[in-house]
């Protein structure tokens, strides 16, 4: 006996049409309780029900989507659950669901790209001679003196006891994340986080690899 399938999670008109068009990358995030989340929606017809790793805090997922508009619920701890700080719907039995919305997406003008020519370069930039022998034979210059100072642990001559080393002001901490799929399109995600005193910015790139 099979269960009655909600209208949501029926299949969308159009998704077929759309489905071998070059795909969106798109990160599915679970910020909330639990110990074993996954997610399913309406990009493959309810078929799969895919994992999503743990992050710090968070739950992360990275998929690659054409262009619409899915319907999509994660399952926490064997529960079917939904984000409510995301775009979110209910049907008529009071199933709650998450919305996709990808409808709004520009995508990259390869082809822009491609016919796209650099400049040359002047060839006084290529005029250097090539080193000799005794080029190499030569003593390394000295590395300036302050250079061996950091920016912590500078003794102080005025104070008797040392204070603890402080935290620098400006801190810059680079992620790269790539994946590589033989059913889906590979991706790669570029994460650079900028701290400044106590005010972080956080900026992630994505984008597809093509084989």
């Amino acid at each position: 006996m099979h269960a009655p399938c909600p209208s949501w999670m029926q299949t969308t008109s159009g998704y077929e049409d759309v489905y071998n068009e070059l795909g969106i990358p798109t990160m599915i995030t679970w910020s909330y309780d639990g110990k074993d989340v996954a997610v399913e929606g309406s990009w493959d017809d309810w078929k799969t029900r895919m994992p999503l790793q743990k992050s710090g805090k968070d739950f992360t997922i990275m998929k690659v989507l054409p262009s619409g508009v899915y319907q999509y619920r994660f399952v926490v701890d064997g529960q079917w659950r939904y984000a409510p700080a995301l775009p979110w719907a209910q049907d008529d039995a009071g199933n709650a669901y998450n919305i996709l919305d990808l409808q709004e997406y520009v995508p990259e003008d390869i082809g822009g790209i491609s016919s796209f020519e650099p400049p040359k370069s002047p060839d006084s930039s290529y005029s250097n001679l090539q080193l000799g022998s005794e080029d190499y034979a030569k003593e390394p210059p000295l590395v300036p003196p302050f250079l061996q100072m950091t920016l912590l642990n500078v003794p102080s001559a005025n104070m008797e006891t040392q204070p603890l080393p402080s935290r620098p002001q400006h801190v810059v901490l680079n992620h790269l994340y790539m994946q590589k799929g033989k059913s889906s399109p590979s991706v790669v995600a570029l994460g650079t986080t900028h701290r400044f005193v106590a005010k972080y910015v956080t900026v992630v790139l994505y984008k597809s690899m093509q084989r």
